[in-house]
């Protein structure tokens, strides 16, 4: 028997079973290779969605990080603006509260120099300026007048028509002495019924003359102090520097000695002091 003869014979009589065995490998390595690919595509889709998730939550957190920096800035603005209101508000109340205190003390230094009746200057006021006026008319080889003034009879008024009508003629009296002298000059109420004004840088004695003249006209006309009308006279005694003494002291104390001599005369006039007066007028004292 050949072997091509064995051979159809070994095909013709192999066993069915063995056919179905090599049919069947190829379909269970297709499947399975299927059922590999399968799960490739759900891991992959598994790790897409994975991939999905992650990006939601970066991008969650990422709104969640903006909206709190958002709001973190939002509350740092709304501090800073909290902050500068109330350094505004600060400032604004240091201000007033500087203000006021600065009001307050010029108000009591006014006070402090001022007649509490008249609004005039007082006599510290009065003693102060006149020691700038002296400087001043030594470095401009000027003289200074003193007038010192009291009213004739205030005590008669003051005694019949009472203290507030008296008050009322000590302002109405110290309204016409301002009108009456320049800017320059000072009005000073001494007290009681006493004025003093200091004329300032004056050429000469007789500026002082005419300015006392001028007040004793000023002063005679009628006050009309409510339903009184009343006839007010003053006596005027004047002092010069440097004729008549080189300081405050003596400008005032010979001022004053004038004056009494103006009331012993008549009043309603002005003496200008002299070298004499002082000496009679200590004599005088000592007699009586």
């Amino acid at each position: 028997m050949s072997s091509i003869d064995r051979h159809s014979k070994d095909l013709t009589h192999r066993p069915p079973e063995a056919d179905e065995s090599s049919l069947a490998a190829p379909a269970l390595a297709t499947l399975a290779a299927r059922e590999s690919a399968v799960l490739a595509r759900e891991r992959a889709a598994d790790r897409r969605q994975e991939a999905a998730d992650l990006r939601d939550e970066i991008a969650n957190q990422e709104e969640e990080a903006m909206r709190a920096a958002s709001e973190s800035r939002a509350r740092t603005e709304t501090q800073l603006l909290e902050a500068n209101e109330n350094l505004v508000v600060a400032a604004v109340r240091s201000q007033t509260m500087a203000e006021a205190a600065e009001h307050t003390a010029i108000e009591m230094s006014f006070k402090a120099e001022r007649d509490f009746l008249t609004g005039l200057p007082n006599r510290g006021l009065l003693t102060d300026r006149l020691a700038q006026a002296i400087a001043l008319a030594q470095r401009h080889r000027k003289r200074v007048a003193l007038l010192y003034l009291d009213l004739d009879y205030f005590k008669e008024i003051n005694d019949s028509l009472g203290h507030s009508v008296g008050d009322q003629v000590l302002q109405s009296a110290a309204r016409r002495l301002e009108a009456c002298v320049r800017h320059s000059d000072t009005v000073s109420r001494h007290g009681g019924d006493e004025f003093v004004v200091l004329l300032s840088e004056i050429e000469a004695a007789p500026d002082a003359v005419h300015s006392a003249e001028k007040l004793v006209h000023a002063m005679a006309g009628l006050h009309l102090i409510g339903e009184h009308r009343l006839n007010v006279s003053m006596s005027i005694g004047i002092s010069v520097y440097p004729d008549d003494g080189d300081n405050v002291e003596a400008l005032l104390s010979n001022a004053d000695t004038a004056m009494y001599y103006a009331k012993r005369d008549g009043r309603n006039n002005y003496k200008r002091f002299t070298a004499g007066m002082s000496a009679r007028r200590a004599a005088s004292v000592s007699t009586a």
